[in-house]
């Protein structure tokens, strides 16, 4: 297959080549691709040594696209600049292209990451895209003048002679210290006692608390895209995403929830809140899906989500239905409630105008929203950045968004993940930091069965430290 590959990236170079001695074909981003034979992504992600690496999978796995290097980039600085970014990535698409991106929960300065600024959207230098029809190998090129033209084609050129097509999986083998907790868990009821007496005094009705997981890298060298493949099959049906900031930290993830999804006109979102674990056996699974479909807080929590999207979405519909009851949404370790909505849009209602009305969602925030943001802003004692925010494609025909839980961020030293419990009138903090537990759980069990297999540390390095650091306590809890 590296054979075929490679003619079929010959060919590519040369259509290049030939593009640079034409003119410009006077629209602002030019694609052009071919076909590829369908190759894993996130070994070919692993394998490449070029910078501003991205990848984003839709829940149905109907569109994945791999991305290398940025061709054209907007850095947002803060909410306000949402509704310009949107506008200047609508000219340079047509009916088939798409534009990935990403959003932080806040743009209050304390809560940004400052590698990845607020958010961004971006076309890769290259992309390999893969959908039902077939895979194709894409290059992304401006055209607004001769000298960008000609200097895009060779920044292409230059990329496709750098990528590497052996694909063949390598063993990185690492350790991780035991996981630190910010805020660690005195805090944590400290910070649940006053959101507690903010319900009290009628400030608040819901709000949702968050925690940063630590690990250290004490050795090796930890594999994300390896990671991320593990996660994804673990928890299939969720939205899978990657982006890299200049400085080189990843922020990654296997998100079950939709922010929005756009065809045209109809819009399709959800109000996903309201947690427990998954059982040991079937029995005892059916059990606790039964206790959550009835259980007055979680289902009160839902209906908040539940209601306020509706309220926000009423006004920019034409026609809005949701389900008559909540469901329950199956991942590895937990289970979700889930109310599905429906809606078509009004003549000319715009992806920021979605943005602007459903994110974040009290899913992620609270209600009020404002009390609730700033209640988090005030509170927590670390900066969330893209933890909780949104991302994914967007596109004329089609645009599609997920929540950003169910993450991590991996930097030069530690890999950081992160969670989050909805917090009402009535929660217990310690159930509440169990639920934490629970919803780091895949990923810790996956980090601890890839260390497993590497063979490289000594059986007394796992005695004292596992090898991704999971104490027996955490991993056995359940809430």
């Amino acid at each position: 297959m590296i054979e075929e590959v490679r003619d079929q990236v010959a060919e590519l170079t040369e259509r290049l080549r030939q593009l640079r001695l034409s003119g410009t074909p006077g629209q602002p981003l030019f694609r052009t691709e071919q076909a590829l034979p369908m190759v894993n992504l996130f070994n070919w992600l692993s394998a490449q040594t070029l910078p501003g690496k991205s990848y984003w999978q839709d829940r149905e796995s109907d569109y994945k696209v791999a991305g290398l290097g940025k061709a054209w980039r907007f850095r947002i600085k803060d909410h306000s600049e949402v509704k310009t970014c949107f506008e200047q990535v609508d000219v340079m698409l047509d009916k088939t292209t798409r534009c990935l991106g990403y959003l932080s929960f806040s743009d209050s300065e304390q809560m940004v990451w400052s590698e990845f600024g607020y958010g961004e959207f971006f076309f890769p230098v290259i992309e390999i895209v893969q959908t039902r029809k077939g895979c194709s190998l894409v290059c992304n090129l401006l055209s607004q003048d001769e000298h960008v033209w000609v200097e895009s084609i060779d920044r292409a050129l230059e990329y496709l002679a750098r990528i590497n097509w052996s694909l063949d999986e390598a063993n990185s083998p690492c350790l991780l210290g035991a996981p630190e907790f910010n805020p660690n868990q005195a805090d944590w009821v400290s910070v649940i006692n006053r959101s507690l007496n903010a319900f009290d005094a009628g400030e608040l009705k819901k709000v949702v608390l968050s925690r940063e997981a630590r690990l250290r890298m004490l050795k090796g060298r930890l594999d994300p895209w390896n990671l991320l493949y593990l996660w994804q099959v673990a928890n299939p049906r969720s939205y899978v995403f990657a982006f890299e900031s200049d400085a080189g930290s990843l922020f990654f993830g296997c998100s079950p929830e939709r922010l929005f999804r756009r065809v045209d006109r109809v819009v399709h979102t959800e109000a996903l809140a309201g947690t427990t674990r998954r059982g040991s056996d079937r029995d005892e699974d059916f059990k606790l899906e039964l206790r959550l479909l009835n259980d007055s807080k979680n289902v009160h929590e839902n209906r908040l989500v539940l209601n306020d999207i509706r309220t926000r979405l009423e006004s920019i519909c034409s026609y809005l239905e949701f389900d008559r009851s909540h469901s329950v949404v199956k991942l590895q370790t937990i289970q979700h409630l889930r109310h599905l909505i429906r809606g078509v849009l009004k003549e000319g209602v715009t992806d920021s105008q979605l943005f602007s009305i459903l994110h974040p969602t009290p899913a992620v925030g609270g209600e009020p929203r404002l009390m609730a943001r700033e209640f988090i802003e005030e509170y927590e004692v670390y900066s969330r950045g893209l933890y909780a925010g949104a991302c994914g494609v967007l596109g004329k025909k089609r645009s599609e968004f997920t929540v950003s839980i169910r993450s991590a961020l991996l930097g030069e030293q530690c890999l950081s993940l992160f969670s989050g419990a909805g917090i009402v009138k009535g929660s217990d903090a310690q159930d509440e930091w169990h639920e934490l537990n629970n919803k780091i759980k895949t990923v810790l069990s996956l980090l601890d069965q890839k260390a497993s297999v590497t063979n490289t540390l000594s059986s007394h390095e796992l005695e004292i430290n596992p090898c991704i650091g999971i104490p027996h306590d955490l991993s056995h809890q359940a809430s």
